[in-house]
């Protein structure tokens, strides 16, 4: 029983061991197998950009994983490589096989099938009439009678004259009121209208009173916010400008940008040549861009040979290769350098509180 479980937990403390190991290896690679980087820019003597080549490579482990790309005839191309092979190519293969070959079975299904749909197919349609007889029925219409006005009964009399005079009876008196009532009230509506006008002509003298009053006030208020702002703006400069100042800012600044320029000068590349010939209408122009040209040489290290032409052309034509390399212990060293250094740890928390005093000393 011992034995079974010895042999058990040293398969497991086995299997823990080349786990840990290939972490660990995959760490060292990363930290000490560089990223190589190359490129080459070529420009032949004609005109327009399109006839510029460019070709850029980014690898790592030795060349085992890169990315390539190609510029040519004005249009762009990338791809990937795993240990030299393309990727479209792998993925191309996988893709076919993931296709399975059709079994004889399913052949012949698919045969049968054909056959099926090229058979042409009778179809009869039976068109069956039916005839119906249509009966002729008498519908009942009902017929709107109008109706007829009342007519007066037989032995009655009818006489127009006492309709007419007792239609004319209306009394002059009900006539009088009704006029003296709508002049009565034309009269009130008059008064309240001139009543209404003389409030809003009273409410709108009173806001111009009240407006007039209040101006050299709101006119005090407005120049006490400015100054206030001002002050604000002129304290928060203050305060801002005593945290630049601060020693241990100063010394974060310093740190940050020593290490950048360690950093630049590692990431720039190692190895630059090439030959460039050029040329402007103006000679004048030609002598600018040269003495520009010339302040590059620190970079390069004087191996990027320039020859100008003074004919008066416009000409451009040349060559430049490139290469480089980053470590990752490198970035590494200064990422943990800049994290545990006091200074930017101290400068970090003041930014992130905004607590920045005047006159704070540490």
């Amino acid at each position: 029983m011992l034995h079974i479980l010895w042999l058990i937990l040293k398969v497991i403390l086995i299997l823990l061991g080349i786990v840990i190991g290939l972490i660990l290896l995959g760490a060292l690679l990363l930290l000490f197998c560089p990223v190589r980087y190359r490129g080459k820019v070529k420009k032949e003597r004609t005109e327009g950009i399109r006839e510029i080549e460019a070709f850029g490579e980014i690898s790592w482990l030795f060349h085992g994983i890169s990315v390539k790309a190609f510029w040519q005839g004005g249009s762009p191309e990338t791809e990937i490589y795993v240990l030299g092979i393309p990727l479209s190519k792998l993925k191309a293969f996988r893709d076919r096989r993931k296709k399975k070959p059709q079994t004889s079975l399913e052949k012949t299904e698919f045969q049968n099938a054909e056959k099926k749909r090229e058979s042409p197919v009778i179809i009869i349609e039976e068109n069956s009439s039916v005839e119906s007889e249509e009966g002729t029925q008498q519908t009942d219409i009902p017929v709107c009678q109008e109706e007829k006005p009342d007519m007066p009964k037989e032995g009655t009399e009818y006489n127009i004259q006492d309709s007419v005079e007792e239609s004319s009876r209306i009394p002059l008196a009900d006539e009088i009121k009704k006029d003296e009532k709508k002049s009565r009230k034309s009269i009130s509506g008059l008064i309240s209208g001139i009543v209404e006008k003389i409030k809003k002509a009273g409410r709108a003298l009173r806001k111009r009173i009240c407006s007039v009053i209040e101006f050299p006030g709101k006119i005090q208020k407005k120049i006490r916010n400015f100054a206030l702002t001002i002050r604000k703006f002129c304290d928060k400069i203050k305060r801002w400008r005593d945290f630049i100042n601060h020693p241990r800012t100063r010394a974060a600044i310093s740190l940050v940008w020593k290490d950048a320029k360690k950093l630049l000068r590692h990431i720039f590349p190692t190895k630059v040549t090439g030959m460039i010939t050029f040329g402007c209408e103006d000679p004048a122009v030609t002598g600018t861009v040269l003495a520009v040209m010339g302040m590059t040489i620190p970079f390069h290290k004087n191996k990027v040979t320039v020859k100008p032409l003074f004919d008066g052309e416009n000409i451009l034509e040349g060559e430049i290769m490139l290469k480089g390399r980053i470590y990752g212990v490198i970035l590494l060293k200064t990422a943990v350098e800049l994290y545990f250094n006091k200074n930017i740890k101290y400068v970090i928390h003041r930014w992130r509180h905004k607590e920045v005093k005047h006159g704070e000393r540490e």
